[in-house]
């Protein structure tokens, strides 16, 4: 049986209500890999950074996507643009990080290239017969700022515009986080993780751990320490499109609530209210191969002024560990004779047992490999 013909064996259908979840081929077969690389994530929206990052022209940061490296520059006309991170050349690496420059040089034979992306200078290349320096422009992708702050790449040039799928994602995010205009990405590196928060690397399918991320009915057998944090009776999870959410009442003395935003296939936000407003980003699931998972770039945003103030930090306990022992043993029992597929628990309240942002993300993944 060919890798097409099993997905559309799946019985990951439109109800969640009525829905198995991804069998276990799903998660192991190398070939599945292959085919998410092509169909997911060479044709999403993948978070880049912070568009205060590139006000001027030559302003520049660099995303990496599994495999694939871009570069995303501000053009001296002021546009933003984005171009595969490779010499047309000889295939040498352009740009590392961020920065500025005033145009694209490659450190290998210093072809260099317009803001723009077009050759400017081939050393040499005037006593080259035929060549013909606008076939070698660097290749574009698709480029776009979500909500005036957030910049997004597309390996797919005829991807849908971002915008048009997830405006209401924005809209949500806003009512919640009432700052979320005024806030500025937070410059300098984040603190190493606290002993026991680590999770990543993960020695399991990246998918398990989207799936763990999505979903709170595990939280009060696996997360003591979350789940005393929280009033478990408000968690709520909600999906929506191409996202999904989370919510619940902490117990805190200032009240406030926890909030987890999703966005397919790999990204997600996060903020907690009752304090100063933060808002949290990250890709946070990229495969490493079939059975390994890695952490990929996140940012932190704040007000003005308030880099350097103090994060909210719950006694969640040893969470991150808690969460890579889990999603390492769901690898490990997915390979067993034992285990083919199982059903999603729904609940039409929303409530803390409802395994619907999973379902949302399952039904996204059968539906891009060609359902």
């Amino acid at each position: 049986m060919n890798i097409e013909t099993k997905i559309r064996s799946t019985q990951v259908t439109e109800d969640p209500s009525r829905s198995f979840s991804l069998p276990g081929w799903a998660y192991l077969d190398p070939d599945i890999l292959t085919l998410e690389k092509r169909e997911i994530f060479y044709k999403t929206w993948q978070y880049a950074g912070w568009v205060g990052d590139l006000k001027r022209a030559g302003d520049y940061i660099t995303a990496e996507l599994i495999d694939q490296s871009v570069i995303i520059i501000r053009g001296d006309d002021g546009t933003l643009r984005g171009f595969h991170n490779v010499c047309q050349h000889r295939g040498h690496q352009l740009l590392t990080g961020c920065g500025k420059v005033g145009a694209i040089s490659c450190p290998y034979h210093a072809w260099a290239y317009r803001l723009d992306g077009a050759l400017r200078n081939a050393r040499g290349a005037e006593r080259t017969p035929g060549f013909d320096a606008s076939v070698f422009s660097l290749k574009p992708i698709r480029v776009e700022v979500l909500a005036d702050k957030l910049v997004f790449f597309n390996l797919d040039m005829d991807a849908k515009p971002l915008g048009d799928q997830v405006g209401d994602l924005v809209e949500d995010i806003r009512r919640d986080v009432p700052e979320f205009d005024q806030l500025v990405k937070v410059q300098k590196r984040p603190p190493p993780p606290e002993p026991g928060m680590a999770m990543f690397p993960v020695e399991a399918n990246w998918k398990i751990v989207m799936d763990n991320f999505l979903e709170c009915y595990h939280c009060r057998n696996a997360h003591p320490g979350f789940s005393q944090d929280l009033i478990m009776d408000t968690y709520k999870t909600t999906s929506h499109g191409l996202w999904s959410k989370q919510r619940g009442n902490t117990r805190r003395e200032d009240g406030g609530e926890v909030m987890f935003w999703s966005l397919f296939p790999n990204l997600t936000c996060s903020t907690a209210t009752g304090g100063k407003p933060r808002f949290y980003i990250s890709i946070f699931a990229v495969p490493d191969g079939p059975a390994r998972t890695q952490f990929g770039h996140s940012d932190s945003y704040r007000l003005p002024g308030d880099e350097d103030g103090v994060d909210f930090k719950p006694d969640w306990g040893p969470l991150g560990v808690e969460d890579k022992d889990i999603c390492e043993s769901v690898h490990k029992g997915l390979a067993s004779l034992g285990y083919e597929q199982g059903r999603f628990i729904y609940d039409f309240e929303h409530g803390e047992t409802s395994e619907e942002a999973v379902h949302l993300f399952h039904r996204l993944v059968v539906e891009a490999l060609g359902i």
